[in-house]
């Protein structure tokens, strides 16, 4: 029997993190389905809706979103549109790989940090969803943290790569 190949600190944390996130996706998505489900079956066949249910369905596709994101910033496993980027490249294509992660670390960033703006202007202002009532600062602050896992995970990707090691690797390379 085998034992598995040491790994480090870092590798080992970003595995973790997307597993964490894979069932936290999962687990939304299958809300998501039965929610929808059931709301269909009690409309059509009961004429009673679930109260709510696209409310919730909404702001449990936004966290999917989200963790989606850090999936797949910690992966690096985009989809890429190459129409100019190969005269870039043939320049110098480490230069053109970290110039590349680095506007996505900036993007990812921004975006975590508009989040959280909105979600602590939400918490000020006392919003709530208009159906259930919900706080929305709730619904952002989760949006808000998910994005910045995501640049966390994104980060600590570009990390193992450039530092000569690869991002991630799933548990079965």
């Amino acid at each position: 029997m085998n034992a598995p190949p040491k790994q480090s600190a870092l590798r080992f944390a970003l595995n973790g993190l997307i597993v964490v996130l894979e069932w936290f996706s999962s687990a939304a998505i299958m809300i998501m389905m039965l929610l929808t489900f059931a709301d269909v079956i009690g409309r059509y066949l009961f004429s009673q809706p679930i109260f709510g249910a696209s409310e919730v369905i909404s702001a449990l596709l936004a966290a999917t979103i989200f963790a989606g994101l850090g999936i797949t910033n910690a992966r690096d496993e985009h989809i890429v549109v190459e129409l100019i980027d190969h005269r870039f490249r043939g320049i110098s294509p480490r230069a053109y790989d970290v110039i590349i992660q680095l506007f996505s670390i900036f993007a990812m960033g921004l975006v975590a940090f508009v989040m959280a703006e909105a979600a602590l202007e939400f918490y000020h202002q006392n919003a709530r969803t208009f159906v259930l009532e919900i706080p929305t600062f709730f619904i952002t602050s989760i949006v808000s943290s998910l994005a910045v896992i995501s640049l966390i995970s994104q980060v600590m990707g570009v990390y193992l790569i450039l530092s000569g090691r690869r991002g991630y690797q799933s548990l079965a390379d």
